[in-house]
């Protein structure tokens, strides 16, 4: 959304379709719709169905970069998790 207003392009930040105002769309041919990894598929799939009723429906799905992101356990898990000891198997 930043990024956009820096552009001087109109942009908004919402949770989810309910939050888009008519007014918005208005003289609107086009619309671009990001999302952030943490933000549900559903939610994202919930707007674009919600902009088809409203007659954006020309929808180009563009990957501007891969996700690759890995998100490691905290320092103290992998600690714990190290220092834990070792399940009741044996090799008698």
């Amino acid at each position: 959304m930043e990024v956009a207003r820096n552009l001087g392009t109109s942009s908004h930040l919402i949770d989810s379709c309910e939050d888009i105002q008519p007014e918005w769309l208005e003289n609107v041919k086009t619309i671009a719709l990001t999302a952030g990894a943490s933000a549900p598929e559903c939610l994202v799939e919930e707007v674009v169905e919600f902009l088809a009723a409203k007659g954006f429906t020309n929808v180009r799905e563009v990957e501007v970069m891969p996700e690759n992101v890995r998100f490691g356990l905290p320092p103290e898990i992998v600690e714990a998790i190290a220092a834990a000891p070792t399940a009741g198997v044996s090799a008698d």
